[in-house]
């Protein structure tokens, strides 16, 4: 029964058509007591003659009951009219992707953002058990303000309601539907995540990723055919949001992003901003800034010449270079006085003559030279000791008590600058200077939340550029073969080698090893731009 702008249907007054569809037809109403404009969708035909489309429809009205979320239209009531099911959901006035995209390409941040709240949506429904199955850009509606508003649950499947997916059973549109539903499998939340997959794919590239002129074909690709990486069809695109998007692709569920959430963080890591690194690190040609700031963390290989600065590390390399340092510095004195010292020792056995020769001052030689006992300790500080006395590296006065006993007496007596050789005399001297250079060594602290993020970011879009060379290997792999030839031994060899350091790097990451993990990932990525280089990448 098809309605007519001011009828009345219970308290609601139809204002007019919105759309209409095999489920039913949506209509733009009033509430006669509230005057609030709601959205009023009515089963088509009515559920008495279609008990198997009734009960689709009854699912939807118990799925949207118990869902409440700021990014899924809201169900509002629900009730039977002349033999009919009657749904009055939140009215949202805005435009749908479908048509935003068709108008224009849209900007890739403004993707990103309607992405993250749309990933938000099902993330919140496939945690209470909701699987959409009818995700693409003409059930994603955006408001005036920006809001994205997930639409239509006509065919969403609770996973409490087995009986509506019978075995050989397609739901969903040809475009946009997983392989496995395509098998007419179950679906699951990665089937979601598939679909979504391609939702983007389309809104960034301008196009489908699968395009024929029959349905057949259609889901003939979607079974066997990889799409082109979008910095193919797009060349502004960066290659990292190229590889999350057709890692949600992924033929296999197993491959593709697990949940919502996994698949919208790493999408939330192209849009916010890296560690401070980044700042500090040589510039890397990518296509991207975000990329730049992670595929150049620590690289060895000359291709990515990067050092990981210290601004994010401990400082313990700090400590340990001041004790070095304080070492050294020991040892130089050591080096340098201790000559000069046993020199003046020598000088002040002989007989008197010997003596002036080392003295810098003359005229005090004649002096110093009968004296013995105190009283060359005494003429010292005026005589040939004055050059060195103004040394910055004299010891501490502590040595003094020692210049009373007899043999330093005995020995000093003749020479002049009695004072210094007897304080740098000590053999325990240098052991006291170098002595604090252990105990300011500390234990290597744990990695900083910081570098945990880092390392986290850079694993999750490193595995997607390994994601995105593994599918253009098995494209060509697969012309190859079909010619009767295979994929060069080393290509696969590399590939082989990149998937190791990954799995290495991500069971680093469990173990919170970072250290190890951005070894892993730098090998890793060190075949994986020997593969980019092999693709034309």
């Amino acid at each position: 029964m098809a309605l007519e702008a001011g009828q009345r249907v219970g308290d609601y007054e139809v204002l007019g058509l919105l759309g209409a569809g095999g489920m039913g037809r949506v209509y733009k109403v009033r509430n006669i007591i509230s005057d609030r404009v709601e959205a009023m969708k009515v089963l088509l035909p009515d559920f008495a003659a279609e008990p198997e489309l009734a009960a689709r429809f009854m699912a939807e009205i118990r799925t949207l009951g118990g869902l409440d979320h700021p990014n899924i239209a809201q169900l509002r009531t629900a009730f039977q009219f002349e033999n009919q099911l009657v749904m009055i959901m939140e009215f949202v006035e805005g435009t749908t992707l479908e048509k935003l995209g068709s108008q224009s390409r849209l900007p890739v941040s403004d993707v990103i953002e309607y992405a993250l709240q749309a990933l938000s949506a099902l993330s919140y429904a496939h945690g209470r058990g909701v699987t959409h199955r009818d995700i693409k850009p003409a059930n994603i509606m955006i408001t005036s303000h920006g809001l994205v508003k997930l639409m239509d649950f006509g065919i969403a499947k609770s996973s409490n309601d087995l009986h509506l997916t019978r075995p050989g059973t397609t739901m969903g549109s040809v475009y946009y539907i997983s392989p496995e539903q395509v098998r007419g499998g179950i679906a699951d939340p990665r089937s979601d995540i598939y679909s979504f997959g391609v939702t983007l794919y389309e809104l960034l590239a301008g196009r489908r990723p699968f395009q024929a002129d029959t349905a057949y074909s259609v889901l003939n690709a979607q079974l066997n055919e990889t799409p082109p990486p979008l910095f193919q069809v797009n060349p502004d695109l960066p290659q990292e949001l190229s590889g999350i998007v057709l890692h949600a692709m992924a033929k296999s569920p197993a491959d593709r992003f697990q949940t919502a959430e996994d698949f919208r963080a790493a999408l939330k890591s192209l849009r916010e901003p890296q560690p401070a690194r980044a700042a500090a690190t040589a510039p890397a040609p990518s296509p991207s800034p975000s990329w730049s700031a992670i595929s150049t963390t620590g690289m060895p290989s000359p291709e990515s010449p990067t050092a990981v600065p210290p601004v994010i590390r401990s400082h313990r390399g700090l400590w340990i270079g001041l004790g070095a340092a304080t070492a050294i510095l020991a040892i130089v004195l050591a080096a340098t006085i201790g000559p000069r010292l046993s020199g003046f020792a020598k000088n002040s056995k002989p007989t008197a003559p010997q003596a002036d020769n080392s003295s810098v001052t003359p005229s005090a030689a004649p002096d110093t030279a009968p004296s013995a006992g105190t009283s060359g300790n005494a003429a010292a500080p005026a005589t040939a000791i004055s050059p060195l006395a103004n040394t910055p590296l004299t010891p501490s006065p502590t040595t003094a008590p020692r210049e009373t006993t007899a043999a330093h007496s005995t020995a000093l007596s003749s020479g002049s600058g009695s004072n210094l050789p007897a304080k740098s005399s000590s053999p325990q001297q240098p052991d006291r200077v170098a002595n604090p250079a252990p105990s300011s060594v500390t234990p290597p602290p744990g990695p900083s939340p910081s570098e945990v993020s880092a390392a986290r970011t850079r694993l999750v879009q490193l595995r997607a550029r390994a994601e995105t060379a593994r599918n253009g290997i098995q494209q060509i792999r697969s012309q190859q073969q079909a010619q009767g030839f295979d994929m060069r031994g080393d290509v696969l060899a590399s590939m082989n080698r990149m998937n190791t350091w990954i799995n290495e790097a991500n069971l680093a990451m469990q173990q919170n090893d970072i250290d190890s993990a951005n070894q892993n990932m730098d090998h890793a990525e060190k075949e994986l731009t020997t593969l980019e280089a092999f693709l034309g990448q």
